[in-house]
This record gives structure tokens, sequence and C-alpha cells, in this order.
């Protein structure tokens, strides 16, 4: 993970002005990008973790980030070519979650749900500068679609704070009525108006991000835990057994 070279960066007062600068600089939809999410280590002045000094600040701007607009899509969320076709060598987060797609896109993978496409687009326009919906799943037991936001086994530099923000982000950006028919006319999935839509971090067991949940449940990263709680966000632990996907939600 990665830490600035300004000493004053080091500590929970510069911490705090980075984020306070990020926010006068871009728009909150874009925040889960920035850099400083992934610092890692404790604050010079408080001996805090970085991460904790920062979700301590979205804390307190929640009402902002809960005021992130949707993204009126003109287009359909259903991409044409989706076939999930993928490097059976690689290891990156987009054949992955190919590879994810391809055992659940029919009976679902264990945990998670009807696998219903990967790579789902969010911008309207070029400018919206926001990236794709790793994995959409839809449990019919539950009557919920997951925004699933996959992180593969060895990302070892992104925070799982990071992985928050962004999968609640993508949460506020979409248009749910509109990805519903979509999906339901384009691919007859058959998806309820009243199905909710929950933001879901995919991390994979023993990861460096699991390792944080970990923490976080020993009560070591409270911020973190009141963060997600607040947001309602619910990460979801992945594992392979041999080629087979299963996934659980994580007990905070």
């Amino acid at each position: 993970m990665s830490e600035s070279s300004e000493s004053s960066d080091y500590t929970s007062t510069g911490t705090i002005k980075k984020c306070d600068d990020a926010k006068k600089l871009k728009k909150l939809k874009l925040f889960y990008k920035e850099e400083f999410l992934n610092n890692s280590g404790l604050t010079l002045d408080s001996n805090e973790r970085y991460t904790e000094v920062i979700a301590g600040w979205v804390i307190k701007k929640l009402e902002e980030f809960k005021q992130i607009e949707q993204i009126y899509r003109i287009t359909s969320y259903c991409t044409n070519g989706h076939d999930g076709k993928n490097n059976p060598a690689s290891k990156s987060e987009r054949n992955i979650a190919k590879r994810i797609f391809l055992q659940g896109k029919k009976e679902g993978i264990s945990g998670i749900g009807l696998i219903l496409d990967y790579e789902t687009p969010l911008r309207n326009i070029r400018s919206d500068e926001v990236g794709n919906i790793d994995l959409l799943a839809f449990d019919r037991e539950k009557k919920v679609l997951r925004i699933l936001e996959l992180k593969q086994p060895n990302n070892i530099n992104e925070s799982m704070l990071r992985c928050v923000l962004e999968a609640y982000t993508y949460l506020r950006l979409v248009d749910k009525e509109k990805l519903i028919d979509d999906f339901n006319r384009e691919k007859h999935v058959n998806i309820p108006s009243s199905t909710v839509f929950v933001a879901c971090p995919l991390v994979f067991r023993n990861s460096v991000q699991h390792k944080e949940l970990q923490e976080m449940q020993e009560g070591l990263r409270p911020n973190l835990k009141k963060l997600i709680e607040q947001l309602e966000v619910r990460p979801m632990i992945i594992e392979k057994n041999e080629t087979i996907y299963s996934a659980y939600e994580l007990e905070l």
C-alpha cells in the first residue's frame, strides 16, 4: 500500500486535510478513487490507522455521501457479447469475474445467487469517469440484487475501506428501475420491481482485505465497522475449491 513522501501526510491532521481537499476538487462520487484511501500504517500524531482516520471523516460526511446522484444511463445496462471467454492462465480481476460469471450464470453461485453479468457499465457519457460494476448477482430466495465489487486474491494495494466506498458509490449511481427493466426485457430474468439492491464488496478468503475485516471483527477497526453498518454495505467472502466458487456474507 502507498504512503506519501511528505511528512505532514503521515499525521491524522494531514490525512483529514487530504480528504477535505479531495472533496473540494472532486465530486464525492469519485472520492473512492483517491489513492490515499489505500495508505497503510499509523499516523505520527495520533497513532491511528490512516484508513480509520479517513473512515471517521466519511462518517461525519455521511449525509453528503448519501446524496450522490444516480447516473441516468440512456443505453442498456446489458452488454451484448459478454460470453465470459477468458484466459485460463490469467489471475486478473477481469478474468476471475468472467470465470465466476460462467459458473453462476445458469445455476448461480452458492451464497451469492444467479450471476447476471460482469463489467456492467454505469456511465452515460465518457466524462462520467466512473468504473463498471464487476459482477451483478440476483438472489431469488432473498429477493436481493447484489452489486459485487470484486478484488482479486493477490491484490495487496487496495484497502478494505476503498472497496466499501467503491461498492457503495456504485449502489448510489445505478438507475435501479432501468437496470431491472433492461435485464428482464433482454435477458428474461424476471426480477421483481420490489427487489432490494445491496452493495457487496467481494473479497477472497485470506486476502489482505479479508484480514482487515477480521481485524474489524476483533475490534481493531471500529470506524470501518461503523461505516459499513451505517452505509448498510454487506461484505462477502469468496473462495475457490478446485474450480468451484462459493461465498458467504460476513457477520459483523
